[in-house]
């Protein structure tokens, strides 16, 4: 691999380079400050990949525990047993006051002339680039990296001088690339508050005010028998009624599956998002009719989830299918994509989850659900409400799509920034920076301290 590497780069394991690699403290830990305590990291602690203090625990250590455990400037913490996600995660520490090492994350502390913060963007790229999942133990739901193998990894080496302009210039496009995915975290919360504007104005008669003018529409009438519910609090236009929910549509548990013997797709809360009225479609899966705790459905039924209704998880199927006890398949007595947007906006959420059940398990019953109110415009009304909501939707699922785009290229920024300044292309080659083979013999000369 030498021979691949920069002009005056060398390279060695990073076990050569570390004049420690430690677990940390087992003192008795507790939630809150006391007096004489000092905070203590965790797994937790490093999330972020800086030192979050407000995820630490505290202890009361001796002058000895702070001396052999305290944090230096410069020290990395190195998440060596977590998730496949998180393995290899770092942070360098570089805060003036004292923090003690925890027993939950290794400390890498590097010898004279291999900067810390150098190392770390290095680590950094490996966990990018899969090296620590490669290496690692792997079991359920944990992975795990021993010091023998994390102290075998063969790392670059380059003058200190390069290392230390390498490590400017990241800091500085690292910032850059933290700045523009800060303003891109607003994007989905504007959107979804736009989402639900048009909801409301949909359902309350707002968005077709104007369309509505100089119209003889009549209004939407149902022959079945009225029932009590709470009353509706909302000025709605002249030619709307307000119907009971179980009026204007039907709860169709328990259906006979006509095709008992096929494999149909499954559907269940934890396959829909919350709040959107999509599907998961990655964790979609086919069953076969069980006999009594699945329900049919057919396709254009409304699959709205009865356990913790304040999620707001539903859909409107495309297709045939089942569903879990745990959800209701709905039709409609009016336009059902109508009543589908009524039953994804807040006003209609809002009684859902004050008629739900009190328990530990929130839900909603048929008869909750059945008297909840629904604001019905005559049917043409209905019609073109739909065709409003759906084009404004679709406007906003293409501002969706292109900020998912940007975000995927803007969150590979950092491991494309890792990548070049690891072949060299970064920073500028300087010809009073030394040559690291020379760097590396004065690194392996130096007396090896390194703690197990």
């Amino acid at each position: 691999m030498e021979k691949n590497l920069p002009k005056n780069w060398t390279e060695t394991d990073l076990g050569t380079v570390l004049s420690r690699i430690t677990n940390g403290s087992s003192l008795k830990q507790q939630e809150k400050p006391f007096d004489g305590s000092y905070p203590i990291t965790r797994i937790e602690t490093i999330w972020k990949e800086t030192i979050d203090l407000n995820r630490v625990k505290y202890v009361k250590p001796s002058k000895n525990d702070i001396e052999k455990y305290g944090l230096h400037k410069g020290d990395i913490l190195f998440s060596h047993i977590n998730s496949g996600k998180h393995i290899g995660k770092t942070v360098v520490f570089n805060l003036d006051e004292t923090v003690i090492h925890g027993i939950n994350l290794l400390l890498l502390r590097t010898k004279p002339y291999v900067s810390g913060f150098f190392l770390n963007y290095l680590l950094t790229h490996f966990r990018f680039s899969g090296k620590f999942m490669e290496k690692a133990q792997h079991s359920v739901n944990q992975c795990s990296i021993n010091q023998k193998k994390l102290k075998e990894f063969v790392v670059p080496l380059p003058p200190f001088p390069e290392q230390q302009r390498i490590v400017a210039k990241a800091d500085v496009l690292m910032a850059k690339v933290a700045t523009m995915q800060k303003s891109l975290e607003r994007i989905p919360k504007l959107l979804k508050e736009f989402r639900q504007q048009v909801l409301t104005q949909a359902v309350t008669g707002k968005l077709t005010k104007g369309w509505r003018k100089g119209k003889n529409l009549g209004k939407w009438l149902s022959t079945k028998k009225e029932y009590n519910f709470r009353p509706w609090n909302i000025n709605l236009p002249e030619s709307w009624n307000v119907f009971a929910f179980q009026t204007v549509a039907n709860i169709n548990a328990n259906l006979n599956n006509p095709n008992e013997y096929l494999n149909h797709i499954l559907i269940a809360p934890n396959h829909i998002e919350k709040n959107t009225g999509r599907l998961i479609e990655t964790q979609l899966t086919k069953e076969i009719m069980p006999k009594s705790d699945k329900h049919y459905f057919e396709k254009g039924s409304i699959i709205y989830s009865k356990i913790r209704p304040y999620l707001s998880k539903l859909i409107l199927a495309d297709f045939d299918g089942l569903c879990s006890a745990d959800m209701y398949p709905i039709s409609a007595e009016i336009n059902q994509k109508f009543l589908f947007h009524f039953m994804l906006s807040q006003t209609f959420l809002q009684y859902a989850t004050t008629a739900g059940e009190r328990s530990v398990l929130p839900k909603i019953n048929q008869k909750g659900l059945n008297n909840i109110p629904v604001p019905v415009p005559p049917l043409l009304e209905q019609k073109e409400i739909v065709h409003r909501v759906e084009s404004l939707f679709a406007k906003v699922d293409a501002i969706e799509g292109k900020y998912k785009s940007l975000k995927r290229r803007i969150d590979t920024l950092p491991q494309a920034i890792l990548h070049k300044a690891f072949k060299g292309e970064l920073v500028a080659q300087l010809p009073n920076d030394g040559d690291a083979k020379e760097l590396l013999r004065e690194i392996k000369g130096l007396k090896q301290s390194i703690s197990v």
